[in-house]
């Protein structure tokens, strides 16, 4: 249970960052630096266009609303994993699980990238919770076994040092 929680953890206070930052951009001062160092650090996963992001507090996410989508139906489809894992879809290959779900958003960017359809906020939305979804469903589980390993690994050296300083 405890990887389960800090896996939990971790991308919900990922997803927190994301939404927090125009808020620390509105507070000025510390707020603005600590603002502009997540946003340099969210660059490097996405492209950050500002109309094609979510807006708060007059300040757009540190990450697009796609990037946004794929992140937070992660975290809910983590949420969700002991329920999905008893379902069809589980039992599905996980690479066709993830090419399924990847196939929305490359027909939406294509379709916007040779302008036969625009992109829109909606479809950016959509696209992004139906990868982030399986992405979750994909990786659940592999993601909180290597935080297990982690844990019993770290639990081991810990143990293994303490009784080597206690001798």
């Amino acid at each position: 249970m405890i990887p389960r929680r800090f896996l939990l953890t971790a991308v919900f206070f990922w997803c927190a960052a994301i939404a927090a930052t125009p808020l620390l951009d509105s507070l000025g001062g510390a707020g603005t630096s600590t603002a502009s160092f997540s946003y340099h650090f969210f660059s490097r996963v996405c492209h950050q266009i500002d109309s094609r992001s979510f807006h708060i507090a007059g300040g757009k996410f540190a990450v697009c609303i796609r990037c946004f989508s794929i992140y937070a139906a992660f975290f809910l489809s983590v949420l969700f994993y002991p329920l999905l894992s008893r379902t069809r879809v589980s039992a599905v290959s996980s690479r066709v699980l993830l090419a399924l779900s990847a196939l929305p958003m490359a027909i939406d960017v294509a379709l916007d990238g040779v302008g036969v359809c625009e992109s829109t906020g909606v479809s950016r939305a959509v696209t992004g919770v139906v990868f982030g979804f399986a992405l979750g469903i994909v990786l659940a589980p592999l993601l909180e076994e290597l935080v297990r390993e982690i844990f019993s690994r770290l639990n081991h050296f810990l143990r293994t040092t303490y009784a080597t300083k206690t001798r």
